[in-house]
């Protein structure tokens, strides 16, 4: 590839710079430079070009119509570059992103997966820990972090939402029976005590019971469902295993909720291509349909 017609390279940053302040003092301050660098810089690009780019006039400057063209498309290049110079820099130091998730979430659906993973982008490692609402990405030294959308965020967090939660009452096949005959008993959670309420809500359904049980985590209720204890609340994510294998039914189907599974992180994860490979998993496994 020929490259023949290429300006001088070094003076395009300072040009850039005096294009968007409209200003070579502003563009100085900016890049750590003087004045007449900037200025230096900017006669170079136009000797080459054999064009004015700027117009002085009263001790200001004033982009012409050449020297706009020229800056959109410089400025443009030199971010594609910045972005791929980032990527660079990642390819070569990040081989392990740090990871924060809901903790039923975690033990039902992440950590069966993670082979997955690690069988797309091999060499990586995830140091995965366990947590559940508001998270400090900084002070944890934690990467990404996967979350309900059910707090308030810092607005310099990067959300990408994953998927919408759906849920539904689940039990073990075996209990159905108990559901027919209305003697069910209802398991909840101490995490999400409104869970079966938001339920009947949202589906215009109720299940009569004779009991209620109650756990810490939607880890232990869905535990006990599996154990035929008794019938609970489900987010399809930290069902779908069990429903595949056939130790969870799903009775009523699932319901969208207003809910995302979101992921926060403090980088732009489009120009982080570990927490941009990480993400873009997460949404495929994530879409996975149910094989029942």
């Amino acid at each position: 590839m020929k490259l023949n017609n290429l300006p001088p390279l070094g003076p395009l940053k300072s040009f850039c710079a005096a294009a968007k302040h409209q200003s070579f003092t502003k563009a100085a301050q900016e890049l750590n430079l003087t004045h007449g660098a900037i200025s230096r810089a900017v006669q170079q690009l136009e000797q080459h070009f054999g064009q004015t780019l700027f117009l002085r006039r009263n001790r200001r400057i004033y982009l012409t119509e050449s020297g706009r063209f020229f800056a959109d498309k410089v400025t443009a290049m030199l971010k594609q570059l910045e972005i791929a110079s980032e990527h660079m820099r990642a390819r070569e130091t990040e081989t392990c992103i740090s990871v924060s998730c809901e903790p039923s979430l975690a033990m039902r659906w992440l950590m069966p997966r993670l082979s997955h993973f690690y069988a797309q982008v091999p060499g990586v490692e995830v140091h995965l820990s366990t947590a559940g609402g508001p998270v400090d990405l900084a002070a944890q030294n934690i990467d990404l972090a996967i979350r309900r959308s059910d707090f308030q965020w810092p607005a310099d967090y990067w959300v990408t939402p994953l998927t919408k939660e759906r849920i539904g009452p689940v039990c073990h096949p075996g209990y159905l029976d108990k559901l027919n005959q209305q003697t069910a008993v209802l398991l909840h959670t101490r995490t999400r005590p409104a869970a079966w309420a938001d339920w009947q809500t949202l589906s215009d359904q109720e299940i009569t019971f004779t009991g209620e049980q109650y756990f810490d985590h939607f880890y232990f209720s869905l535990q006990a469902a599996v154990a035929g204890l008794g019938i609970a609340i489900g987010p399809e994510s930290l069902v779908t295993d069990d429903l595949n294998m056939g130790h969870l039914v799903a009775p009523f189907g699932f319901i969208t909720t207003d809910t995302d599974y979101v992921a926060l992180t403090l980088k732009n994860p489009q120009r982080t291509e570990l927490l941009n490979s990480f993400i873009s998993w997460l949404e495929q496994e994530l879409s996975v349909p149910l094989q029942v």
